[in-house]
């Protein structure tokens, strides 16, 4: 991957397509899916594979709709959804965790909004955790529910890895941290050696997508005004999809 080695590749005959953090952008999101369902139809002899790196709630206004959305699949691809740090702090919430709190002031109010529920009447009467937590669970669908519930925390085809957040160097890609794979900044970051495989991965807004010899970062704050960033991965290319 660096150094002598050759370029990182995936088999001949798929075609992925990745994507970041969708936060509840579900215009773009539909987008995107709009493209993908045109190139499908025009390489319908290529096995295509559809991932999101994670992060589709919080944030942005339609967090529901996009988990219906990708929960459902997408017709011709393949689906693959990682699970993100936002899908944790939900989850954790929902199940009533130590740091249940600490969604409410990430992005999760919205997120309830998106569900239908009244969180205007709620917080009016100064509302519990408790109390907050049983009006979602009432509003969610419980199939958007195990399909949260449900997501992998990563996916591997040929050289290159996907995740969320990032993974910890020096460390084999199989035997990496929760924890690191979900929440992982600078340590990632500033790593310019090899992790093993390219990471394809989110988590950190930037105003561009990054492509580094080690790592592409696709979270492009679709949801403070940027774009839904996705590539298109064939053989050794890579290019803006």
């Amino acid at each position: 991957m660096q150094g002598d080695r050759e370029e990182p590749r995936i088999p001949d005959g798929i075609s992925i397509i990745a994507f970041g953090d969708v936060h509840g952008s579900y215009d773009k999101l539909e987008a995107l899916l709009e493209r993908v369902a045109e190139r499908v139809a025009e390489f319908p002899e290529r096995r295509h594979v559809l991932v999101s790196v994670g992060d589709l709630v919080d944030r942005g206004p339609d967090s529901a709709p996009v988990v219906g959305r990708l929960a459902d699949g997408v017709e011709g691809c393949e689906t693959v959804v990682l699970a993100g740090n936002h899908e944790a702090m939900m989850l954790d919430f929902i199940r009533g965790g130590e740091d249940a709190q600490a969604w409410l002031h990430n992005g999760g109010l919205r997120t309830m909004t998106s569900y239908g529920v009244d969180l205007e009447r709620l917080l009016a009467e100064r509302p519990t955790l408790h109390t907050l937590r049983l009006a979602l669970i009432d509003k969610i669908p419980p199939h958007h529910l195990s399909f949260l519930m449900g997501r992998p925390l990563t996916f591997e085809c040929g050289d290159y890895f996907f995740v969320h957040a990032g993974v910890r160097p020096g460390r084999p890609l199989d035997q990496q941290d929760e924890e690191d794979l979900l929440w992982i900044r600078e340590e990632f970051l500033d790593f310019d050696g090899d992790f093993g495989k390219r990471i394809v991965h989110g988590h950190t807004p930037v105003d561009v997508a990054t492509f580094k010899p080690n790592r592409i970062n696709l979270d492009t704050g679709a949801c403070f005004g940027g774009p839904l960033t996705a590539v298109l991965i064939e053989g050794s290319e890579v290019t803006i999809f």
